[in-house]
């Protein structure tokens, strides 16, 4: 049994002098054994060109009009009906037998020979194999050539025209220009960018867009109704929201889809051939992100990969669902600014509901990170594992986010501190809730008892992070907040000061460098700054203080917070080189080394008089 190719297969029989049916093309001609539906389904007039009716709808104006440009420029994606409208073109200026609304007949000899690909009017070049100079000078020996009727036009369709070397361009240029009266040129590029300025300014541009998802699943219905294929809805939107507005690029997806379910194309196929990680697996990752449970993304990495689904993808797929989410966080109507189904808003605000919207910044920083790096050619598996143990523990992470992160997420474990009251307001006293009273009251002696006993400069995450079981995240155990002394703030002051250059960046390094160590009050770290250009920087820069109140907390071993004060005069004993070891400091330069010396110790160099 041979497989024909045609839009309709009860349209393309014909019977022959002799009573059999032959297969016919679509216009006419004979009929391949097979061919793909994208080649099958080819645009052949203006009506049929899918989501571009704002280029389609002016090129048969200029033709019933008689106002046809010389040169043209199609550009826009892959898959949007460039090429397929440039014939169409060339169709109409060649039809014997052309509608009044500038439409070709199809059934005319010249329609026919251009649908076939033998007509010698149409000249159709891959600018990729044919973009030297000699290639140029062959199409301008071409130009000269008369068309095969008096009432001919030749149409030279330049693809992939951005390929074209810059000599080759300009030797183009003069023929570009000023063509013969019977020859058009259509230059069809994805990168209009990469051509010369003087090229398109001689051509009339049309950009294509990408096919919206709604208008191609409708036409990837209409296709598989007649090829007579099975279709679920649903799966229909997943391959037009995958081909990303290329017609070409659903189509081939159809047909691989098809192919796999034996004539039925439904969501499970389409996940299976693409790759796809169900719905309910991002939401999944949503509660192990807001549950800090490192475990669970783990599992559920392992699971994707055991399921053969793509990992790269899946990352991909990550940062659009965080996207979404951060929408729902400052989007009251979803509809108005993005373009899913209703089911996929839902899955959004129940994640914003989890998720704070500093997380699912980080969240989209940190996997469009491990998306990069996959396509630089990384273990996929690898980095999407180290993206997702970052994203739930940021105590694994040292960039300033993850620290602001750590940061709140203390915060909001240990309460806030109750506002004191002015005198002659109320009560005179008032006791913090949590963990804040032992810093008004006094140090609790378990406490402090606790702080003897645990080493300096134990991570504040194995105190505060939640741990990873057989059983799923543990409690948090609360770090108690204990009084510090001006001596253990110098002991570990250099560590500190040398730790945060890489961390804080260069504009907020310059800010907090001038910043000294000036005492100590309970848990609050007290530093000094001398200009007030300083000062007023650091005290707007809410990240700075919480930074340095993370890093100081890692080395104390308990949750500290960070003051910035003015400089009144120089204290005894508060100058920095006499309280602080400076060679303990890692952006303390060198001694001085004589360059001859250091040569002739290395290299064995001498010094040669001319």
């Amino acid at each position: 049994m041979k497989i024909y190719a045609g839009i309709c297969r009860e349209d393309l029989h014909k019977t022959d002098s002799g009573g059999e049916s032959v297969p016919r093309g679509r216009y006419g001609g004979d009929v391949l054994e097979y061919q793909a539906l994208y080649r099958k389904y080819r645009p052949q007039t203006f009506d049929e060109v899918i989501g571009q009716a704002h280029i389609t709808t002016t090129l048969a104006r200029e033709i019933a009009d008689g106002r046809v440009a010389h040169a043209y420029l199609f550009s826009g994606p892959r898959g949007t009906g460039k090429t397929s409208t440039a014939r169409i073109l060339a169709k109409a200026l060649n039809c014997e037998n052309r509608h009044a609304d500038g439409s070709p007949c199809n059934e005319c000899g010249s329609c026919e020979a251009i649908t076939q690909g033998t007509s010698l009017d149409v000249l159709e070049l891959d600018a990729a194999s044919h973009n030297s100079v000699d290639d140029i000078r062959d199409i301008k020996v071409s130009v000269a050539t008369v068309a095969s009727a008096a009432t001919s036009k030749r149409v030279f369709i330049l693809d992939e025209a951005h390929m074209l070397s810059k000599a080759a361009g300009n030797a183009l240029l003069k023929t570009l220009e000023e063509p013969p009266d019977h020859v058009h040129f259509v230059l069809a590029t994805t990168e209009p960018y990469k051509l010369l300025d003087t090229i398109r300014s001689r051509t009339q541009r049309f950009d294509f867009h990408p096919v919206p998802a709604e208008e191609l699943a409708g036409y990837l219905s209409t296709t598989a109704d007649r090829e007579g294929y099975k279709t679920d809805p649903s799966a229909l939107i997943g391959i037009a929201r995958h081909a990303s507005g290329s017609v070409r690029d659903s189509l081939s997806l159809l047909e691989q889809v098809s192919a796999l379910g034996a004539g039925t194309v439904d969501m499970a196929g389409v996940r299976r051939a693409l790759g796809l990680a169900d719905s309910e697996v991002f939401l999944r990752l949503a509660n192990a992100v807001a549950g800090q449970d490192a475990k669970a993304a783990l599992e559920l990495v392992a699971e994707l990969s055991a399921d053969g689904v793509d990992l790269r993808r899946f990352v991909a797929e990550c940062v659009g669902f965080f996207r979404g989410v951060f929408l729902a966080h400052y989007a009251p109507n979803l509809a108005e600014i993005s373009d899913e189904p209703p089911e996929v808003y839902e899955s959004w605000k129940k994640a914003a509901e989890l998720i704070p919207a500093g997380d699912v910044l980080r969240g989209v920083d940190l996997l469009g990170g491990a998306l990069v790096r996959i396509r630089e050619g990384r273990e996929e598996r690898l980095m999407t594992e180290l993206a997702l143990i970052k994203l739930t523990r940021p105590e694994t992470a040292s960039d300033p986010e993850s620290l602001i992160a750590r940061m709140d997420r203390l915060e909001r474990r240990m309460g806030k501190p109750a506002e004191v009251p002015k005198v002659g307001e109320g009560s005179t006293t008032a006791e913090p809730p949590g963990a804040i009273a032992s810093v008004v009251d006094g140090p609790d002696p378990s406490a402090t008892t606790a702080k003897e006993e645990r080493p300096a400069g134990k991570e504040l995450a194995e105190a505060a992070a939640p741990l990873v079981s057989d059983d799923g995240p543990a409690e948090e155990p609360e770090a108690p907040a204990i009084d510090i002394t001006f001596e253990q703030l110098q002991k570990i002051w250099p560590g500190l000061f040398g730790g945060l250059r890489d961390v804080l960046g260069a504009r907020r390094w310059a800010f907090f460098r001038e910043a000294v160590p000036a005492g100590v009050e309970g848990n609050i770290i007290v530093l000094e700054v001398a200009h007030e250009f300083h000062l007023s920087a650091l005290e707007q820069d809410d990240a700075v203080s919480k930074i340095v109140a993370t890093k100081a907390s890692d080395l104390f071993g308990s949750p500290v917070r960070v003051e910035f004060r003015s400089k009144q005069g120089q204290p005894a004993g508060v100058d920095r080189e006499t309280r602080i070891d400076m060679s303990q400091l890692e952006e303390r330069p060198d001694a001085e080394t004589d360059p001859t010396a250091l040569l002739a110790a290395e290299l064995g160099a001498e010094v040669v008089d001319e």
